[in-house]
């Protein structure tokens, strides 16, 4: 659960669930100013899905890191 205001911008929405196929707590919070949300999954999906040597598993292994790091829980 985010701690940060959602506000439902249905547009913002629709493009978020188009891309990622659901809208996570993280890009939700953007809907307070959907075009930084829109940045943000832009930035999202190239790290995470976009070509790389890195693969997608080391990818989520460094998320699953820093996400610890930062005592985040999702």
């Amino acid at each position: 659960m985010a701690y940060i205001r959602e506000v439902a911008d249905p547009a913002y929405e629709n493009l978020v669930a188009a891309r990622r196929g659901r809208v996570a707590n993280i890009l939700r919070i953007h809907g307070v100013e959907p075009e930084i949300g829109r940045g943000h999954l832009g930035l999202y999906m190239a790290v995470m899905f976009g070509r790389s040597t890195v693969s997608r598993l080391e990818r989520e292994a460094v998320a699953v890191a820093v996400s610890a790091a930062n005592r985040c829980h999702y």
